[in-house]
């Protein structure tokens, strides 16, 4: 009898105490907004990095030995990166994809293997570090199949590249 009445208090004061969310937004932060923020954060390394807009959002495309080293460990440099970005991806309330490039590697397997850890290291680093919802981050790695002849000129000149994408599900055309 005890147990219960003990059970049914706790639940009560679970119930009505006040919990703290990883991501509090009640809704999605517009792109526009997502891109004055990562312009603000991201506008001293304009060599490494290239902001701008696919077809189906914004893309936030930077060069890949500014974030990890031969080894393929993030990087000091990474680190920071990722540490603003963090802070940006938490506060929109949108799903982030992460997708990384490289033409490194002997055969395909081998390139989709290398991009494949880099983006689970991202993505390891954004939630075991910085708390980002896990729910929130899409990790995938390309290897070198993701063609470039439709990207911009600033994206080709970045060659291997992660790109941190926000979709904004309204198909662009324009």
């Amino acid at each position: 009898m005890i147990k219960k009445v003990i059970l049914i208090l706790l639940a009560i004061h679970l119930s009505i105490i006040q919990t703290q969310a990883v991501c509090p937004v009640g809704m999605a932060m517009p792109l526009k907004a997502i891109e004055e923020q990562v312009r603000e954060k991201f506008d001293g390394a304009k060599e490494y990095i290239y902001l701008g807009y696919t077809p189906t959002g914004f893309v936030l495309s930077i060069k890949d030995e500014l974030m990890f080293d031969e080894c393929g460990c993030l990087t000091d440099t990474g680190k920071i990166l990722l540490n603003a970005l963090a802070q940006i991806m938490k506060r929109s309330g949108r799903r982030w994809m992460i997708l990384v490039h490289s033409k490194i590697g002997e055969t395909q397997v081998d390139r989709i293997s290398r991009t494949s850890l880099r983006a689970g290291a991202i993505t390891n680093y954004l939630t075991d570090q910085e708390k980002c919802l896990i729910n929130q981050l899409f990790p995938i790695g390309f290897g070198s199949i993701m063609p470039t002849k439709n990207a911009t000129e600033g994206r080709k000149a970045l060659g291997n590249r992660i790109d941190f994408l926000v979709e904004d599900y309204n198909l662009r055309i324009d």
